[in-house]
């Protein structure tokens, strides 16, 4: 509350401040820099600026755009420096069961590419570039996954099990039978052919898909088959605590709130598993999810949770902002979705990335002495490091 209301202040007072934020002032705090082949940060200027920013944060998190090869590129040349000190967590935008999955597959990093290939392969679509994995289904994205489980992290999965993740999720279950009768076989078949024909599909029914499943005879027949059995159990709760979050949002009826609780609940789950010990954690989550006070949806995210927490046991947050300035060598300015951060895209460059501490900015405004429009005035306010990718492109699926 006590961020919201300074946030409040700040944007209420801008008319007294005595110079309006450009381009020009936060160029003269902006840092270059590049990523050598082999994905790493290998300039000795480079590892102590990002070690000086980490620092003693106890939470590190990238508020990310979504299916950049860039960004992937950069999370696997941080790990090093992230596990030199001593972060051993890796919270990531996916279910908990698929991540467990993930942390089964890579215990061998070597063949990590090639066993989340086999996932997409066995479960996906190729025709539609569809996958049960999200976020870490494209060949960039087994670059961090193969080095971070080199390092020793474990993978966390905060969000709801993803729309296409259901097929591969009935096996988890099926797998925890010990002795399946005959009709136990013919019943997992029935729903295996079930989900293969409804996964890709946004309605069935005439109702919205996840809805569907919700109240589909077969389904509920299968996970009550599990009652007896905790660990499918919590496959199962899992399951329909994602399709409820997906039947409400494609229904109308807004789920962000509990999808964020969700998030919460699946963090604090994590973390207390650990033990005493208080885990460093990275998190690589879409951007709204980690700003520091309430999200641009309205919610009490991921981010205005770690704040707070970070707050009440003297550990420190760190949110990266991530945007993208050029896109397959075009500039984003200008176009649909980037116009609120036009300010920011201009300090990006074709060929290096460019990386700027807010904070300073932040105090600026506080103090009155800088103002800014209202979107910018949220980024400074909820973001610390802004880091923009030299000449991005989509990754490509890892089939």
């Amino acid at each position: 509350m006590r961020f919201l209301f300074l946030l409040c202040f700040l944007l209420g007072n801008q008319l007294l401040a005595q110079t309006s934020l450009t381009s020009d002032m936060l160029e003269r705090y902006a840092f270059r820099f590049t990523i050598d082949d082999q994905n790493n940060l290998k300039d000795s200027v480079v590892q102590k600026q990002w070690n000086s920013w980490i620092g003693e944060n106890q939470f590190v998190g990238i508020a990310e755009v979504h299916n950049s090869r860039q960004l992937s590129l950069f999370t696997t040349a941080l790990l090093p420096l992230l596990s030199e000190q001593d972060f051993e967590c890796f919270a990531l935008e996916l279910g908990p069961n698929t991540a467990a999955i993930l942390n089964r597959i890579t215990s061998d990093p070597k063949k990590t590419t090639h066993k989340i290939r086999e996932l997409n392969n066995q479960y996906g679509k190729k025709s539609r570039l569809k996958t049960p994995l999200i976020f870490v289904n494209k060949k960039a994205d087994a670059l961090f996954m193969e080095r971070a489980s080199m390092l020793g992290f474990t993978f966390w999965g905060l969000d709801q099990e993803y729309a296409f993740s259901y097929e591969m999720l009935i096996d988890e279950i099926y797998a925890l039978e010990k002795k399946a009768s005959p009709e136990m076989l013919d019943l997992y078949n029935d729903v295996k052919k079930l989900m293969r024909k409804k996964i890709f599909r946004k309605k069935a029914g005439g109702q919205p898909i996840y809805c569907w499943y919700q109240s589909n005879e077969l389904l509920n027949n299968y996970f009550d088959h599990f009652k007896d059995n905790p660990k499918a159990m919590k496959i199962i709760s899992d399951i329909r605590e994602s399709w409820d979050i997906y039947c409400k949002s494609a229904s109308g009826q807004g789920s962000n709130q509990q999808r964020a609780n969700y998030m919460k609940k699946n963090f604090e789950s994590y973390y207390s598993s650990v033990g005493e010990q208080q885990p460093k954690v990275l998190l690589k989550l879409g951007g709204v999810h980690l700003t520091h006070g309430i999200s641009p949806f309205g919610v009490n995210d991921m981010g205005e949770f770690l704040h707070e927490r970070s707050l009440a046991s003297n550990a420190g947050f760190l949110s990266i902002r991530h945007l993208i300035p050029y896109r397959n060598g075009r500039s984003n300015i200008g176009k649909s979705g980037w116009k609120a951060v036009e300010m920011f895209l201009k300090l990006g460059q074709k060929d290096k990335w460019t990386a700027v501490d807010l904070r300073p900015f932040r105090k600026q405004l506080q103090e009155r002495l800088i103002t800014a429009n209202k979107a910018i005035t949220y980024e400074l306010m909820n973001y610390d490091i802004l880091l923009l990718s030299p000449d991005d492109q989509y990754g490509k699926p890892n089939y």
